[in-house]
């Protein structure tokens, strides 16, 4: 049992608060509705709601409002014929006070044409609750995208004192390499006195912390609990924000003063990876701005980013004879510069990397791959053994390995450079190069893919989640 000190005062119940855009065609008639739930009502048991507060962007006519339990519901509880709606906020006194019982929903909606388009106001803060819309004039069920302007004034003897409402908080994924998140929610004050002070329970796996806020919050009016969480331990955390106490006091109603969401930690083992193998030549006059986009994005990225510079037509070419050289890719570019990321997205590798990179790591990756090697005692030879795990069960996995050696710092070789002087615009100081510049570092070179550009198959056996396979490889190193 809790007891609520209660007193006559009145409340704005909403989602909302401002009408930040209009919804809707010209000409239309619609009908759109806000509900408040059980839990955001029961407070307020055996007071009543006086007025609605409509809010729209143009005028509307014909209107009529409606209270009903769900909007989809074909019969109304109340129902009032209104004059015209003027834009801005209209505030309608209820010829009959609304009475709440505390265990229902409350659906309240208003019927109304629209001459112009973007009649209906709704608020950009994002509540499913309070964006459905019935669209008379196409006969379907629609959204706003938003929180339609729809507020309801409750006033009484047995309103609650020291009662605050906590709004939903939204799951996160944080980011690899984050050590801390941060969870945010919303509060508002829906009791009928001031407050001056509170205190929240912010729990990270029921391991609890006390947060006081000493802050004046008059009736309707909102803050923000803001709350900091380790974020360095792979898995799934539970975080829980609950108003403890209001004004000093037990918060009055506790069905609505909680807040959940989960943090999930990725392992960084699965952090997902971009290899991307560039197409290029000392003859590619445009090919600089090749070696400009590698290294912006290695410098940015150099975690997740991994660069192959692929020379072709050039001293610089793997011999195309052997067995470990990039033929098959080069034969498969239409020109240079070029780029192909996780052999799976193509383009230019410095005006469209950037993009290319965003899509491909927009995905999560499911395998995880460490890879250690040694020498042979003569150094002709690098043994490499992998080991790659999945973070989910896969039936008849098909995965290959390609092993690339590259070479950093190798200068002595003329590239041909259309940036020169400045003809074709700024390249990150390519325009203040020699047409033919020597003046070049080429990184990432590409001198051998074992045992070849495909790769060599793993196992076939089905993969189990968390369970490491092992491949070993010996490959030869060109002697030059």
């Amino acid at each position: 049992m809790l007891a609520v000190c209660s007193t006559y005062g009145q409340v704005v119940m909403r989602y909302g608060p401002e009408i930040d855009n209009g919804w809707g065609n010209a000409s239309a008639v619609v009908t759109p509705y806000v509900t408040f739930p059980a839990t955001f009502v029961s407070p307020y048991k055996g007071n009543s709601i006086t007025k609605i507060r409509i809010g729209v962007c143009s005028e509307g006519t014909n209107v009529y409002l409606y209270i009903k339990q769900k909007p989809q519901e074909n019969t109304y509880i109340y129902r009032q014929k209104l004059d015209n709606l003027k834009a801005g906020w209209n505030e309608i006194t209820l010829d009959t006070p609304f009475a709440i019982n505390g265990t229902d929903d409350i659906a309240i909606g208003y019927k109304a044409s629209f001459a112009k388009s973007e009649g209906v106001g709704y608020s950009s803060e994002k509540h499913t609750d309070a964006d459905v819309v019935y669209y008379n004039s196409k006969n379907k069920w629609t959204t706003t995208g938003g929180s339609i302007c729809i507020q309801a004034v409750v006033e009484g003897e047995g309103m609650p004192q020291n009662e605050m409402l906590i709004g939903k908080m939204s799951d996160q994924t944080a980011s690899y390499g984050a050590s801390t998140a941060t969870f945010s929610v919303a509060v508002r004050n829906v009791g009928a006195n001031d407050i001056n002070s509170y205190t929240a329970i912010c729990s990270y796996d029921g391991e609890p912390e006390t947060i006081t806020v000493n802050k004046s919050l008059s009736t309707n009016e909102s803050d923000t609990i803001s709350f900091e969480v380790p974020a360095n331990i792979p898995g799934t955390h539970d975080i829980r924000i609950t108003i403890d106490k209001v004004n000093g006091q037990a918060d009055a109603y506790s069905a609505n003063n909680t807040a959940t969401a989960i943090l999930t930690v990725r392992d960084k083992a699965f952090m997902k990876r971009v290899v991307c193998e560039e197409y290029t030549g000392t003859w590619c006059g445009w090919c600089p701005r090749g070696l400009v986009g590698l290294e912006m994005m290695k410098e940015k990225y150099p975690e997740q980013f991994i660069a192959v510079s692929v020379h072709g037509g050039d001293p610089l070419e793997i011999d195309e004879k052997q067995e470990y050289s990039y033929k098959p890719f080069i034969s498969s570019c239409t020109g240079a510069p070029s780029c192909s990321l996780n052999r799976k997205l193509s383009g230019d590798p410095y005006y469209d990397i950037q993009n290319l990179f965003n899509m491909e790591t927009s995905s999560d990756s499911q395998i995880a791959y460490n890879l250690t090697g040694e020498w042979n005692e003569d150094s002709t030879a690098i043994t490499l053994h992998s080991v790659y795990y999945s973070d989910i069960d896969i039936k008849s996995p098909q995965y290959n390995i390609a092993y690339t050696i590259t070479e950093d710092s190798v200068t002595g070789y003329p590239q041909t450079n259309y940036y020169a002087d400045g003809k074709n615009g700024e390249m990150a100081g390519w325009e203040n190069k020699e047409a033919i510049t020597t003046d070049v570092c080429f990184n990432d070179l590409a001198r051998a893919i074992y045992s070849c550009y495909s790769g060599d198959p793993c196992s076939s056996e089905d993969m189990e989640a968390g369970k490491e396979y092992e491949t070993t490889s010996t490959i030869p190193v060109p002697p030059q």
